[in-house]
């Protein structure tokens, strides 16, 4: 709808670059902040590593940096699995989905034995407390899950653009970002 008013236009479009921003904005936290969500566990594992298992403190490091990154690293790999799997039938093109997933249980396994089982067996904290240390481990799994899942739609939107700039070969190249502000665009003029 196109707004007449000298007034009206300046704060639409000062609404405009709000609205960009806010999305821009939640898009880098969206980014961002799955990345810094196994830091808790991460440091859980230092701890328990250096004060429990006597391990010297860059092991502990070690420990926290190695188990956490396997944790983003394996469900990752199987959501990629899963997808490739959904999209190829054949035997010879088939990824090793199920094995991906024993991984992440297996490290799941490790981090909840690191983090809970260890303090339950220390006795020195409340069952609350445990229940917190618990959680805060957990959220590796929807955090690993958030930044493959991400990863993935940029994939997907990239090919989109491959796949529609080889219809109309004389356009420039695709991008995701390109292919994004597309559908932002589509959105914004749905929206009017």
């Amino acid at each position: 709808m196109k707004n007449n008013n000298f007034l009206g236009g300046i704060f639409q479009a000062i609404a405009d670059v709000l609205n960009g921003a806010e999305r821009s904005f939640l898009d880098l936290l969206s980014v961002l902040a799955p990345y810094f969500v196994p830091l808790p566990a991460a440091y859980l594992t230092y701890f328990h590593s250096v004060s429990m298992l006597e391990f010297p403190s860059w092991l502990g490091w070690t420990n926290a940096f190695v188990i956490e990154s396997l944790g983003l690293a394996s469900v990752s790999t199987a959501i990629r699995f899963y997808r490739n799997n959904k999209t190829y039938k054949s035997d010879k093109e088939r990824a090793p989905f199920a094995l991906a997933v024993f991984v992440y249980v297996f490290y799941l396994v490790v981090t909840i034995s690191l983090n809970v089982v260890l303090e339950i067996v220390a006795g020195t904290r409340g069952s609350w407390i445990i229940f917190s240390i618990a959680l805060f481990t957990l959220l590796s799994v929807p955090s690993g899950i958030l930044i493959s899942i991400r990863s993935l739609y940029t994939e997907m939107l990239q090919e989109r653009g491959e796949r529609k700039q080889a219809r109309n070969p004389g356009t420039r190249p695709a991008f995701a970002s390109d292919t994004k502000q597309e559908e932002l665009d589509k959105d914004k003029s749905f929206r009017k």
